[in-house]
C-alpha cells in the first residue's frame, strides 16, 4: 500500500506526535511542541488528502479546509505565552475550521435529504444547544474585555458543527455517522476544557486532557469523513452516475 495512504504508518506518526506534544506541554519544552504539535494536523491532512483525492468533491474539500484551519489554530495557540493576541488568532482559525466541518456535514445532509430518523437528530440538537447556551451563560462574566463576542460566536459555531453531525443520522453509513459524531462531541469537550481552564478555574492536567481529546476528535472526524466517501456502495454509486 502507498505509505501516504497507510493507516498504520500515518496513525503511528500521529500518535508519536501526540505523545511528543503531551510531553512538551507537561515539561514546558517549547521547541519539542513546535515540532510535534503542527505535525498532528499535517499528518492527518496528508493522510486524508491522499485517501480521498480520487473522489474529491465539496464534502472532502470542506473537511480538508477544516484540517487546514485547525493547523493554523494549533500554531497560533502555541504562541499565546508570547502574546495573548495569538489566542484570538487561534480562536478565529478554529472558528473557520468548525464552519468548514459544519458546511461539510450540511452538504452530506442536503445530498441525501428525507425525514427518516428525524427524532434522534432533533434530540441531539436540543441537547447540544442547551449545553452551548448554559456553557456560554456561565462563561460570559469571566471573559476578558473584547472576548465576549468572539467566544460566543465560537460556541455557536462548534454547537452548529455538533448539531449537524447529529443530523447525519440515517443520512450516511452507520460507521461514518458514529465516528464523526463522537469526534464532534470530543471536539466540544476539548474546547470546553480549554475555555474553563483559561477563563474559569485551573483544571488539573488540563493541557494533556485538551490535546488528547482534540487529537482523537480530529482523527475520528477525518476517518468518519473517509468512511462516508470510500464506502464501496458510495463508490459504485458515483461510478454509475459518471458513466
Amino acid at each position: 500500500m502507498d505509505p501516504k495512504k497507510n493507516l498504520v504508518l500515518n496513525g503511528s506518526i500521529y500518535s508519536l506526535a501526540l505523545i511528543g506534544t503531551c510531553i512538551a506541554q507537561l515539561k514546558g519544552l517549547h521547541t519539542l511542541e513546535w515540532l510535534c504539535k503542527p505535525l498532528l494536523m499535517i499528518m492527518l491532512s496528508s493522510w486524508f488528502f491522499f485517501n480521498s483525492r480520487r473522489v474529491g468533491d465539496r464534502f472532502t474539500l470542506l473537511v480538508q479546509a477544516g484540517l487546514f484551519f485547525s493547523l493554523i489554530g494549533d500554531i497560533a495557540l502555541m504562541f499565546t505565552y508570547v502574546d495573548d493576541f495569538n489566542f484570538l488568532i487561534g480562536l478565529s482559525a478554529f472558528f473557520l475550521a468548525q464552519l468548514c466541518y459544519a458546511f461539510a456535514f450540511a452538504q452530506n445532509i442536503s445530498e441525501v435529504g428525507g425525514m427518516e430518523g428525524l427524532l434522534v437528530p432533533i434530540l441531539i440538537a436540543f441537547g447540544i444547544g442547551t449545553y452551548a447556551f448554559f456553557f456560554a451563560w456561565d462563561l460570559m462574566p469571566h471573559l476578558d474585555d473584547g472576548l465576549g463576542l468572539p467566544v460566543i460566536a465560537y460556541v455557536a459555531a462548534i454547537a452548529l458543527m455538533g448539531i449537524l453531525a447529529g443530523f447525519r443520522y440515517r443520512r450516511t453509513y452507520p460507521r461514518s455517522f458514529w465516528l464523526v459524531f463522537i469526534g464532534s462531541l470530543l471536539f466540544i469537550a476539548s474546547d470546553s476544557m480549554l475555555a474553563w481552564d483559561r477563563f474559569r478555574f485551573p483544571l488539573m492536567g488540563a493541557q494533556v486532557g485538551i490535546i488528547i481529546t482534540y487529537a482523537i476528535a480530529q482523527f475520528l472526524i477525518a476517518a468518519g469523513a473517509l468512511a462516508h466517501v470510500l464506502d464501496p456502495d458510495q463508490l459504485r454509486r458515483r461510478q454509475a452516475l459518471t458513466t
